[in-house]
């Protein structure tokens, strides 16, 4: 005799997470799926007390997992001054206008804009807004900040100020820093900056969730956990959703290595992770990932590559590392040996080529170990790309960048540019695969990360428009047919091969799983597939209970 379930989806198409099966419904009770077959086949569960959703023909999915994100600041962000949403230079001013007439804060802060629409932010821009109090806004990218004069008054500096290692301060033609930073510079003003406090970063990360639950996600990887940039550590914000209930959504995280470690420090930074994850695993948060950026980004010639910038023919400049290859090889070692996944921000071909030298060092001294996972992706020699398989390592993707980026041309030229993201060549090498946004970095929709994942291009945001091309040009592509996913590798990449990789546990449409479920507006098997970025989110379920519902 079968009982009821509290939960029951149909008229639906079941993808489990690896395939698209001929299923239409799903039972859920308890917090567990039941059942998984025919409209038909659920009848016997529903009764008065049956919750029972019609999914019109979508998708019924996994829950996304999203393997790369900073939800907890984006949150913050989301709640300070947010500038995701601007698509013109007056809009941007516009919010930070808004922003500073709305806040009595000492320092005003958020970030998410543009380098297409400022590619040389000026510190005059922001002192015609705010003048009297400091103002320090993030790039989308998170690697660069845009600040006023006051705040390089704070800072102490001025055109004095040595450049940093891995680092740059821009200065105007009388040698005065005009206000943008980038990498390590940024820290010059960010260690002034307050961190956000403890209920700050428990706002953000609720305010997060919401807004991930909205778009399908039902569980993430915290990407950094400590202090960078003049952010506060968010583990506090996690433990306490975790205590009060309020964190509903299953979540891991990573604890953060700081450049400029010493290969003499490993030892001392091991232990000091060993006791972290123990405390954080008593309160029932993971934290058996060590995360590191090996380099910098393309766009602000800070990341490690093979061959000179394409601005630095003469001089030979092919960007720096955040530590050296001994000290890679020693805490990828030691922490594999302790049982640390190795969680690596890599966007050069030569800090791809270090971390894999220092993953297969690891391999030769532990034996198989841990399941490390590299993020990015965006220059991997042909090479290199075939190694990930054997290496055990997961391509952690961030499937939005692999488009064509215009950008980036006058730094690492067309021909580089276009061999970027060789999804497919990792895959055919054996290696697993995992999906994450890298938000507030980029946006967190998971559709549309899947829809430039197959189609290796995206499609504009509302109210954007290309820029001329010069007379006789064409727009650049990257090479679809070759590098692009299938869908099905792709939308199992963000649901079963994200939470197998982060959550440690699969992220199936099957009986006894978890039910973290989403259902999305249409079938993406049956949509062209140039339509995939039409999908949203119709509802999400996460542990059994409704938390979104379009």
């Amino acid at each position: 005799m079968s009982t009821s379930a509290e939960l029951v989806i149909v008229n639906g198409r079941v993808f489990d997470g690896t395939v698209r099966t001929e299923s239409t419904a799903v039972a859920v009770a308890g917090g567990r799926i039941v059942r998984v077959g025919s409209d038909a086949q659920m009848q016997d569960l529903i009764d008065d007390g049956t919750h029972v959703i019609d999914a019109a023909g979508g998708v019924i999915h996994p829950g996304f997992v999203d393997a790369h994100a900073h939800a907890a600041f984006a949150g913050v962000e989301r709640l300070s001054i947010d500038l995701t949403p601007a698509v013109s230079v007056e809009e941007t001013l516009e919010l930070i206008r808004a922003g500073a007439e709305r806040s009595d804060a000492e320092w005003l802060t958020g970030g998410g804009w543009s380098h297409e629409l400022f590619p040389i932010p000026t510190r005059h821009q922001l002192d015609a807004i705010v003048s009297d109090r400091p103002v320090a806004l993030s790039d989308a990218g998170h690697h660069t900040l845009w600040v006023n004069s006051k705040a390089l008054e704070i800072a102490g500096v001025d055109g004095n100020t040595p450049q940093p290692h891995n680092g740059h301060i821009h200065l105007d033609e009388s040698g005065g820093p005009i206000g943008y930073l980038n990498e390590t510079a940024a820290e010059l003003v960010g260690r002034f900056i307050p961190p956000a406090t403890d209920d700050e970063i428990y706002a953000g990360l609720l305010n997060a969730q919401d807004f991930l639950w909205s778009i399908g996600v039902t569980g993430w990887h915290e990407a950094i956990l400590g202090d960078y940039n003049g952010k506060a550590d968010c583990t506090s914000g996690y433990l306490r959703g975790i205590t009060e209930g309020t964190l509903k959504s299953d979540a891991s995280g990573a604890l953060w290595i700081a450049p400029g470690l010493q290969e003499n420090d490993v030892p001392a930074l091991v232990a000091r992770f060993v006791e972290q994850r123990a405390r954080n695993a008593e309160a029932g948060f993971s934290t058996s990932t060590a995360k590191a950026m090996i380099d910098g980004v393309p766009h602000g010639e800070t990341a490690a590559l093979l061959e000179p910038y394409c601005s630095h023919g003469d001089d030979g400049f092919t960007g720096e590392m955040h530590f050296d290859e001994a000290t890679i090889r020693a805490f990828v070692t030691q922490l594999d040996a302790a049982g640390f996944a190795l969680h690596l921000h890599i966007m050069g071909d030569r800090g791809i080529r270090v971390a894999l030298d220092a993953v297969e060092a690891a391999r030769t001294v532990n034996g198989v170990g841990q399941r490390h996972h590299i993020a990015h992706l965006s220059m991997v020699q042909p090479e290199d790309a075939k190694r990930f398989g054997p290496l055990g390592i997961t391509a952690n993707i961030q499937g939005l960048w692999a488009a064509p980026d215009p950008f980036v041309v006058s730094m690492i030229g067309e021909e580089r540019m276009m061999q970027g993201y060789p999804f497919r060549t990792i895959a055919e090498g054996g290696a697993e695969l995992a999906m994450g946004s890298d938000w507030p970095v980029s946006p967190a929709e998971p559709w549309l990360a899947i829809h430039v994942t197959v189609n290796r291009w995206a499609p504009l945001p509302p109210g954007v428009e290309l820029p001329p091309l010069p007379t006789g040009a064409t727009p650049p592509t990257l090479d679809a047919e070759n590098q692009s996913l299938t869908l099905e590798q792709a939308l199992g990449a963000y649901t079963n091969g994200s939470s197998e990789l982060v959550l440690g546990r699969p992220g199936r449409v099957r009986v006894g799983e978890r039910a973290d479920l989403a259902v999305a507006t249409g079938d993406p098997f049956e949509l062209p597939q140039e339509a995939i970025f039409t999908l949203q989110t119709a509802l999400t379920v996460v542990g059994g209970e409704v938390v979104y519902q379009r």
